[in-house]
């Protein structure tokens, strides 16, 4: 149990919240007089309570601990919770009256979150495969807040699905009181306001086309499919012991699965910023980026305005505006769990390829990535990738000598083939736990202009520079490149051209033979 040393301690708001983060970390309770002592302090803290980014920084950190239900369950106890947010004074022991609900509300929405962290620990088969999930997000803390107030319209005379619209005013005055960046807030809203569309599109036929296509265009970003696939689970798993049957588990997952599909094979439908709904992105964006926008956006696919912020876009309009002076533009961005790394400049063959190799040749392991052209041949790349050696992390000054390496090797200043030989001597491979068998599958009917290419094989050092430079030697264009990793599974999407138009018979078998002597088993 936790026991104050000093009294008077609780009495600074950064200090009683950063006790129950230690709850939240060790997963231990109040002491008796540690409880009595935090009710005393609270009605001199209720006429100013802890709001805005600073309440936000230490409710996230929060969330994030392994024992955040217990810590959440302990300040709604204390009445803390709902004076830090009293739009959740509405759903405080509510009761749902049928059979199904074992939960009061606000129990039911601690034990959703309770749900997800356990997954990390638990060796069911179905809960594995969520907790993969879970580690892939970039922003976990988005999710448990959106759990957390997922619910907060039944506390209004509405009820049923009628809650969702209830509940979308309380949630938005929620997050004015902790003052979340603008992506960040719509990332909330939208799993707040949709977190019923799954287990809608569920009582359809998972499999039918028709069915995955309209919940994609709810969905438009594997980042929210990921973030309300864990949502739809936590919620129906908090309702009662026995409500997430393992059929229910299975339908889920495999309406994730063919949305990740769909959404990977259908990403390069082109913006036109004439049409409304980029003419509005051109309006809310113009008055910063000014004329660059319009031209910058023309050509881009749609799935790019679905994973870029507004910032971003406004930063790669930046970024090309400078191609001038500077033809390789790079900027570098540590995040929670990866390094990310922009690339904007003018396409040219082998681009994607150098780029991997780079990353490759300085250690760097690539989690996901993204490749996209505009009409004009301004190409953005994205990288996130883990810096297994800590090079990086731990050596500032190395951050401009890693992106002068790219810009070397891409105006042809540097070696990489000899940067490669030299990684490759100096790391020792390590052997995989589980083997994956190499799968290359095209398909010439989900793109109007690009063969697409899936590659689902090993992961391994240097893996998407080996793919991408045999592409690269085929006269393959990467149109757009969607890469991912999932444990020692690499699943690679490749939007590819030769001579601006699709893969023919013939270019189609070469290159399946240049990647399967290149996956081959070693």
């Amino acid at each position: 149990m936790v026991f104050l040393q000093q009294q008077a301690a609780v009495q600074d708001p950064e200090t009683l919240l950063r006790l129950f983060h230690f709850v939240a970390h060790h997963g231990v309770k109040l002491s008796t007089t540690t409880e009595q002592r935090v009710e005393q302090v609270l009605p001199s803290m209720a006429a100013t309570p802890p709001r805005g980014a600073e309440l936000w920084i230490y409710l996230q950190e929060i969330l994030l601990q392994p024992s955040a239900a217990d810590a959440l369950r302990a300040m709604h106890a204390l009445r803390l919770l709902t004076m830090v947010l009293p739009e959740l004074k509405a759903i405080d022991a509510l009761v749902v009256r049928d059979y199904y609900h074992r939960f009061t509300v606000d129990e039911h929405c601690f034990v959703a979150i309770e749900s997800l962290h356990r997954l990390r620990q638990s060796t069911a088969e179905w809960d594995q495969r969520y907790a993969e999930l879970l580690n892939e997000l970039e922003q976990p803390d988005l999710l448990y807040l959106a759990l957390l107030l997922h619910d907060i319209g039944k506390g209004a005379p509405q009820d049923g699905e009628g809650h969702i619209a209830a509940g979308m005013e309380a949630a938005e005055s929620a997050l004015d009181r902790l003052d979340l960046e603008p992506q960040d807030r719509e990332m909330v809203m939208f799993l707040v306001v949709h977190h019923l569309e799954m287990s809608a599109a569920m009582r359809r036929d998972i499999f039918d086309a028709e069915t995955v296509a309209a919940f994609a265009e709810k969905v438009q970003s594997p980042e929210r499919l990921k973030m309300l696939c864990l949502m739809t689970f936590a919620d129906i798993k908090a309702v009662n012991p026995e409500a997430l049957t393992p059929w229910k588990a299975e339908n889920i997952w495999q309406l994730y699965i063919e949305t990740a599909n769909y959404l990977n094979l259908s990403v390069d439908q082109r913006l036109h910023p004439d049409t409304q709904e980029e003419d509005q992105l051109v309006r809310t964006l113009s008055p910063v980026a000014g004329k660059r926008l319009k031209p910058f956006l023309e050509g881009l696919p749609r799935r790019y305005l679905a994973t870029c912020s507004a910032k971003e876009i406004l930063q790669h309009v930046e970024m090309a505006g400078g191609l001038k002076s500077e033809p390789v533009q790079l900027a570098l961005d540590r995040g929670r769990h990866w390094f990310d790394l922009t690339l904007v400049t003018v396409d040219r063959p082998l681009l994607f390829a150098q780029v991997t190799g780079v990353l490759a040749a300085w250690g760097m392991s690539i989690v996901k990535a993204g490749a996209y052209s505009n009409a004009a041949g301004i190409v953005v790349d994205t990288f996130h990738f883990t810096d297994r050696f800590r090079t990086l992390e731990l050596n500032l000054p190395e951050w401009e000598r890693f992106k002068r390496s790219i810009r070397d090797v891409l105006n042809g200043e540097a070696d990489l083939e000899k940067m490669l030989r030299d990684r490759m001597r100096s790391s020792k491979a390590m052997a995989s736990r589980t083997k994956i068998q190499t799968r290359l599958d095209f398909n010439q009917t989900s793109s109007a202009h690009c063969t697409v290419l899936q590659v689902i094989t090993q992961d391994r050092p240097g893996l998407l520079y080996r793919i991408s430079s045999r592409l690269a030697y085929q006269k393959c264009n990467i149109e757009i490149a969607l890469i991912d990793t999932e444990g020692e599974m690499a699943i690679d999407v490749f939007y590819l051209t030769a001579a601006g138009g699709k893969l023919n018979a013939e270019q189609e078998k070469k290159v399946r033979e240049a990647l399967e002597e290149e996956l081959k088993a070693e």
